[in-house]
């Protein structure tokens, strides 16, 4: 594959977790410790162009396709009897289309869709098409781009930094959005896929989806829509929506506690009620 996994733990209970459109596996440190701790297998690792992984100049590296491919690999490799998909943002989407792939096997019976979205609802946006511009416009503007990114990202109550978690967290987040090579955020965005409908039906795990109340990259709307056409398509399966005060797109980092108590009730409920 072409990514870097990272994992620990045992094989019965595994936790994938699936970042957002060049997002990392460190936004997911809260979630990745605590899922050790609790004595899971825990596989996190960087899409092809994101965080640690290799970052040529190749168009088609960054294909939906590809990265699709990848992270198919990156499950085959790694999965368990049971099986946990953590996705954010993108990779909300992208876990709900590697479950439809599985074709219900029943080695996944949860998703944990956070800050999630797909096509229909909200795509192409206007923050994706200022990526067809040529890649020098782009690295002059990346400045701006960066900081607009952490206002959407954030909640005014993280922003405003009154505490020292707040501040590093802003802090780490500006730094690595500074880090995306402009050339690899046009060909992923110029590429990327979101979820549909009709792949949506095919989800046959049970799902929650966690989403901040501020959230000004998909709103709590999106979650919402989203939730819906779940339970809608999947009324057999159990589909959950928590919005969570406080908190905007990285939700997860923002509030670590309750969005691990979540997912631990999710987790335990699930493995309780859906046996494999």
């Amino acid at each position: 594959g072409n990514s870097s996994p990272v994992g620990a733990g045992g094989d019965d209970v595994v936790m994938f977790f699936i970042h957002g459109s060049m997002g990392h596996m460190q936004q997911f440190e809260h979630q990745i410790l605590y899922c050790v701790s609790k004595g899971w297998t825990v596989v996190a690792f960087d899409a092809y162009g994101c965080g640690e992984s290799p970052k040529p100049y190749d168009w088609d590296a960054y294909s939906h396709e590809e990265q699709f491919e990848d992270l198919k690999a990156m499950y085959n490799m790694y999965k368990g009897r049971r099986n946990f998909l953590v996705g954010h943002s993108y990779g909300a989407s992208m876990a709900m289309q590697l479950c439809a792939a599985m074709g219900g096997d029943g080695c996944i019976p949860g998703l944990i869709l956070v800050g999630p979205g797909y096509g229909p609802s909200h795509y192409p946006s206007k923050s994706v098409k200022i990526f067809r511009n040529p890649v020098i416009l782009l690295q002059l503007i990346a400045p701006l781009l960066r900081r607009g990114f952490v206002q959407r990202a954030l909640h005014q109550h993280t922003l405003e930094q009154k505490t020292v978690e707040h501040q590093r967290l802003v802090e780490r987040i500006a730094a690595k959005q500074g880090s995306n090579a402009m050339h690899i955020c046009k060909s992923f965005y110029m590429q990327m896929e979101w979820v549909i409908p009709e792949t949506i039906q095919k989800v046959d795990a049970d799902v929650v989806l966690v989403v901040g109340e501020g959230d000004k990259m998909l709103p709590p709307h999106n979650a919402a829509c989203l939730a819906d056409l779940l339970r809608t398509q999947r009324p057999q399966r159990e589909t959950e929506l928590f919005v969570l005060s406080n908190s905007s797109h990285q939700v997860m980092q923002e509030l670590p506690s309750e969005v691990n108590k979540l997912l631990d009730t999710f987790v335990v409920r699930t493995l309780k009620t859906r046996r494999v």
